[in-house]
């Protein structure tokens, strides 16, 4: 078996069917892990595409309130998956749980065809990227959340093979033009995927064979077009903005110092809880030895512009959940540095010595070496990272409890044209299927456009916020993580055994208008 690129045959350990095997069995273990530690529900934020998806089913369009068209969504594509399944009468959270699933372990997959298209197939490589996925902390709990974020992986990585494998064989782009438009249509973020490949053809085609474009590039491009396009107008005819109202509730482009913090604060976590220092470290390897190939070059300009993005926009509140689609890249540039670290002190020794005792030490060294590695991104991604600041942190099974037993209380015991404030936006308007508004605005194009002078200094997501304007909606409850309507004129708290679970009692404070009942 002849060496391919980097790499070297190793044992039947390290075939590719086996470490595929291993990293999906550690990733599927990590999974149930977090299913079991998140209630076996999907989070409040994914319930959100939920209840847009009900609404369509039910037939009044894409919308969160039936007649108010705003675009509280930024997974169109998801979305859509999730009302079809609902329309054959399946239940959105074990749908989008199990989809997310199959999404990541795809992703795994995905993983080693990428590295047959690099030849690298035969080296250590695919094994380091496929184990450090399947135990990265973020990577696992988002495949479980509920949301679109495994999906979106999956896609950015599918695109990026797809294009690597044209760039190789000289086929037109279509098929990851394709790809990147359905990326797109799952996050906005596509687009910024695009245009990193197209700035990075048009370098490559210069640099390599003295030419800016040629129609294989067309393609790709009309590939985009064709989906995204039609997409793109419907959902500005629907709504009326350029971009998703969720933008505007989190992300400022005036004044966005603070927000640039934020970021940074944002990336300095995650660098630190997911061994971060790593990927330069690694990845100033294979620019040491002058290998900056053409895939390798497209995968490091993606995380280092995709990470420019991030701390623009400020980050995110949870620990990880930004930096997913750009892991599989990520740690695929990762496991080549260290691949080719290792291979390179194993030529240094046997140019040394013909002692194959050393080379049987660096094996086991090294073997050690990664298990501890492997033990360490855990730990810290994961136990540390996502299960401690997030999971435990929210107390997020127990508050999902709450949400439900409240949103299902209101279903069954107020009548049906009862107002709703929330603050989390999604599991309670989703069971109560009551009018809701959304206080913080990801839902309500009035709060979402508010100026606020110290945007960038709090919670993402949680920032924009006009007391006035809730009052002047007027209401008939509501419900809070916080008491802030303790001692109020218009409003007092609601005293009724909602749930039998006493403990649920505090993660939510109800609070009715002075002159409503539940009876009406």
């Amino acid at each position: 078996m002849a060496r391919g690129g980097l790499g070297k045959p190793l044992s039947v350990l390290t075939h590719p069917l086996t470490y595929l095997s291993l990293a999906c069995l550690v990733l599927l273990l990590h999974e149930a892990f977090y299913y079991r530690a998140l209630g076996a529900d999907s989070i409040d934020d994914a319930y959100i595409s939920f209840r847009y998806a009900q609404n369509l089913v039910a037939g009044d369009g894409l919308v969160f309130n039936p007649g108010e068209r705003v675009e509280g969504y930024t997974n169109f594509l998801w979305t859509v998956i999730l009302a079809f399944f609902m329309r054959l009468g399946f239940e959105p959270s074990p749908v989008s749980i199990g989809l997310g699933i199959l999404f990541s372990v795809a992703t795994l997959g995905l993983v080693y065809q990428f590295f047959r298209l690099t030849s690298l197939r035969d080296s250590l490589a695919p094994l380091i990227a496929a184990l450090c996925l399947a135990v990265d902390g973020s990577f696992a709990l988002w495949a479980v959340s509920g949301m679109e974020t495994s999906m979106f992986a999956f896609l950015v990585l599918a695109a990026l093979t797809s294009y690597v494998w044209e760039w190789q064989t000289g086929r037109p782009g279509f098929l990851s033009g394709t790809l990147l438009a359905l990326a797109a249509m799952t996050r906005p973020e596509g687009v910024l995927v695009l245009a990193v490949v197209v700035v990075h053809q048009a370098a490559a085609r210069l640099v390599v064979k003295r030419q800016l474009v040629v129609m294989a590039d067309v393609a790709r491009i009309g590939g985009f077009l064709g989906l995204y396009v039609p997409y793109f107008l419907w959902r500005f005819y629907y709504y009326g903005f350029l971009l998703p109202n969720t933008f505007y509730a989190k992300v400022t482009v005036r004044e966005a110092g603070f927000q640039h913090q934020r970021g940074l604060k944002y990336l300095v976590t995650f660098m630190r809880l997911h061994l971060g220092w790593l990927l330069p470290v690694a990845a100033i390897v294979p620019v040491i030895k002058g290998k900056l190939t053409f895939w390798f070059t497209s995968l490091l300009v993606l995380v280092v512009v995709y990470v420019s993005y991030i701390l623009y926009v400020g980050g995110d509140w949870s620990v990880g959940r930004f930096f997913v689609p750009i892991l599989p890249p990520a740690y695929i540039l990762v496991a080549t540095g260290l691949a080719e670290a290792y291979w390179s002190v194993r030529r240094w020794m046997r140019a040394g010595t013909d002692s194959s005792r050393g080379h049987v030490l660096l094996r086991i060294a090294a073997t050690a070496v990664g298990v501890v590695g492997l033990v360490a991104l855990l730990g810290f991604s994961s136990l540390r990272g996502e299960h401690e600041l997030f999971v435990a942190s929210f107390q997020a099974a127990r508050a999902t409890q709450a949400r439900v037993a409240m949103g299902r209380w209101l279903r069954d015991n107020v009548p049906g044209d009862t107002y709703v404030a929330v603050d989390a936006a999604g599991q309670i308007p989703y069971y109560s299927r009551l009018r809701a508004l959304d206080m913080f605005g990801v839902n309500d194009v009035h709060t979402a456009h508010l100026e606020v002078e110290t945007m960038g200094q709090g919670v993402p997501g949680h920032e924009k916020f006009d007391f006035d304007y809730i009052m002047w909606r007027r209401p008939d409850l509501i419900i809070a993580s916080a008491p802030f309507l303790d001692g109020s004129d218009s409003y007092a708290r609601l005293d009724v055994p909602w749930t039998d679970d006493a403990s649920l009692l505090s993660f939510l404070h109800v609070y009715r208008r002075k002159g409503w009942t539940p009876s009406g």
